[in-house]
C-alpha cells in the first residue's frame, strides 16, 4: 500500500479533556482506499455504547464522503482503539485536505451536541 497522506483530529476541551488528537491515515492501492484512525487517546468516548460514541459521526463523515466520490465501503476492522475503513476505488491525494475537512465538522457538531443539556421528555 501506498502512503497517500495523514492528519490529525483534534478533540478539544469541550468534551472535558485536554486537547487531544486521532491520527487519521491514509492508505491506497491499486483498487482501493483505506483510511486508519488510531483513537487511543479518547478511548472514554470509544466506550460508550450507540450513539453515544465519537466513532459513529466520524464514521457517517467518511461514508457520506467516499459516497460523494462513487466509492464504496467494502470493509471495517477494529483492532482495540484502531479502527480500519476499507472503500473500493483510489482516492487521490488532494482529496485528503477536503476528507480532514469534512471529519472536523463531524467531531466540532459531535462537541456541540455532547455539550448541550438535554431537555426534560413531557
Amino acid at each position: 500500500m501506498k502512503h497517500l497522506g495523514e492528519f490529525e483530529l483534534r478533540m478539544e476541551r469541550r468534551f472535558g479533556l485536554s486537547t487531544r488528537r486521532i491520527p487519521v491515515e491514509v492508505l491506497v492501492d491499486q483498487e482501493s482506499t483505506t483510511v486508519v484512525l488510531d483513537c487511543g487517546c479518547c478511548k472514554e468516548l470509544l466506550e460508550n455504547k450507540l450513539p453515544g460514541g465519537i466513532l459513529i459521526p466520524i464514521a457517517s463523515a467518511l461514508k457520506s464522503y467516499f459516497e460523494s466520490h462513487g466509492m464504496r465501503n467494502v470493509d471495517v476492522s477494529v483492532n482495540g482503539t484502531v479502527m480500519r475503513r476499507t472503500y473500493k476505488g483510489v482516492a487521490v491525494e488532494n482529496m485528503v485536505s477536503e476528507m480532514k475537512s469534512q471529519l472536523e465538522n463531524a467531531v466540532s457538531r459531535f462537541a456541540r451536541k455532547r455539550r448541550r443539556p438535554l431537555r426534560a421528555r413531557v
